[in-house]
């Protein structure tokens, strides 16, 4: 891979972090679930979703002890770039066709 082409893919992958960042807090249906994207961690490519609260309980989380405690929330991250790093991964293409739009009332 050549540095102008390695170049132009960071400044491809910068600029589709950015714009996923502006989707942060969106729900989205992804494998039969809602998920709420809450993080884009661009060090290592990936996103992060939350599975919404509202639409199914959370799972119980045990302390050092095995005893549960509290209740934690799943999350789930997803890889944006595909193992070459020149393409979006599937999973990522999956989650953004399940994109939920609020329509205005009118």
């Amino acid at each position: 891979m050549t540095a102008l082409y390695q170049g132009l893919l960071n400044i491809a992958v910068d600029t589709l972090h950015r714009k996923l960042r502006q989707l942060i807090g969106d729900r989205f249906d992804y494998l039969g679930e809602v998920w709420i994207l809450i993080e884009v961690l661009a060090d290592s490519d990936s996103i992060v979703l939350r599975r919404c609260e509202h639409c199914k309980a959370s799972s119980v989380q045990r302390n050092a002890y095995g005893v549960p405690n509290r209740r934690v929330e799943d999350t789930l991250t997803l890889r944006i770039s595909d193992n070459s790093g020149a393409a979006y991964a599937a999973d990522l293409l999956v989650l953004l066709e399940g994109r939920q739009t609020t329509s205005s009332g009118g």
